[in-house]
């Protein structure tokens, strides 16, 4: 999956320099570079570390926080639904804990692509979604690899009944 995601957003830089060529030619306003910071389950499956301790469920929804120009949003959820995939419209309810921090994953020239840090991710999750997400994130507490995991989900108003 990550192989399929990587090339998405390759072909995505690449319409956004051919598409700066066409409106240079022009003398058009240039797309400006842009930023997406993926969220939840495709974060997770996306960070190599995470997914090689924790057996996650494969998803084609997409959440993500994204900073680019209307033509550049909407050819990216072309690609994603042209790949088996779909941008979530709803990602801009999804709940990011305080103190999270943002991985860069890709760099390209005009965007750069972010997952949100595990941690932060289950931590999401475990607040917000807790019956839905019980296995991952009792797994995720019995690995011993989120050392914070389980207090920043007490501090953030969540339980941990359902997990340990």
């Amino acid at each position: 999956m990550e192989e399929k995601i990587k090339l998405i957003f390759e072909t995505l830089n690449q319409l956004i320099d051919q598409e700066n060529t066409e409106r240079r030619e022009d003398g058009r306003y240039l797309l400006k570079a842009g930023e997406i910071r993926i969220l939840g389950q495709m974060s997770l499956l996306l960070n190599e570390k995470v997914s090689s301790i924790l057996t996650l469920a494969q998803t084609a929804d997409m959440d993500a926080k994204i900073t680019l120009d209307y033509f550049v949003k909407s050819n990216l959820k072309k690609l994603l639904v042209e790949n088996g995939f779909i941008y979530d419209e709803d990602s801009d309810l999804v709940w990011i804990p305080p103190h999270a921090s943002f991985i860069k994953l890709y760099e390209f020239r005009y965007l750069t692509i972010y997952i949100i840090d595990p941690e932060s991710a289950l931590v999401s999750k475990a607040v917000k979604a807790p019956k839905k997400n019980e296995q991952l994130i009792a797994d995720a507490i019995a690995t011993g690899k989120f050392p914070g995991l389980e207090d920043r989900i007490l501090k953030e108003g969540g339980s941990l009944e359902n997990f340990i």
